[in-house]
């Protein structure tokens, strides 16, 4: 099947817009979809310093990769590897072919190794589907405050930035495949408690209906709005 935007041959049909992409048209739209998302939450300002997480899976290669392309030659942005101690050394294969400084942070180590490091923001290869996962088993475990949270998680004083979180998993895994030289295959999982059935019952469901994850994920950006708004769950 050729593509929907050109007469090369397609490498993707993205269902839930019903548009099938070659490789050049694929690149493109992933790079958008993360650049609108950077834009619209405001997350990147002159003088950041960039701290982002390395873990030995494709989705934060890709965004590594992503964000030396875009903001790699700006003077005003710099960029640095916390890699992390499930990363290892692939991680550190990725940060050195990119030519970004590489720095070890341990599990749990993330906030003060950021910090040493003057990092402003850390930036987290997050996707659509942990998103979609995480709304759907916060709402599960009927913990309102997280789900009308920031979008950023866990306890940083470093601001958390997640440029992918607009895209499904499946499409930074290729774009991380057709963009970089060396990828790690296996990705990070949710394990044990509720999460993991969750998942099953989220990938069943997205299965039949497409656009299940963005819908979540919608879910969570208006609640979020609706207490920043109103001043918090009540």
């Amino acid at each position: 099947m050729k593509c929907s935007k050109c007469r090369r041959e397609g490498i993707i049909f993205q269902r839930y817009s019903g548009l099938r992409l070659c490789r050049d048209h694929f690149i493109a739209d992933v790079e958008a979809k993360a650049k609108r998302e950077i834009r619209r939450q405001h997350w990147l300002a002159t003088g950041d310093v960039i701290g982002v997480v390395l873990q030995g899976d494709p989705a934060s290669a890709a965004l590594l990769g992503f964000l030396v392309k875009v903001f790699g030659k700006r003077p005003d942005i710099t960029l640095l590897a916390l890699v992390t101690t499930t990363g290892g050394g692939a991680a550190r294969q990725v940060a050195g072919g990119l030519g970004v400084p590489c720095h070890e942070a341990g599990e749990g180590e993330l906030d003060r190794a950021a910090h040493d490091l003057g990092a402003t923001k850390i930036a987290v290869g997050t996707t659509l589907d942990d998103v979609a996962l995480d709304v759907l088993a916060t709402a599960l475990e009927g913990d309102a405050d997280r789900l009308a949270g920031p979008q950023e998680t866990g306890t940083s004083s470093v601001p958390q930035i997640a440029p992918f979180s607009i895209i499904p998993a499946e499409e930074v895994v290729l774009y991380a495949r057709l963009t970089l030289d060396h990828v790690a295959e296996a990705p990070v999982v949710a394990t044990g408690g509720i999460r993991v059935d969750v998942r099953t019952l989220l990938d069943d469901y997205t299965a039949r209906h497409p656009a299940t994850n963005f819908a979540l994920k919608n879910l969570k950006d208006g609640l979020s709005s609706l207490c920043r708004d109103h001043g918090g769950v009540r």
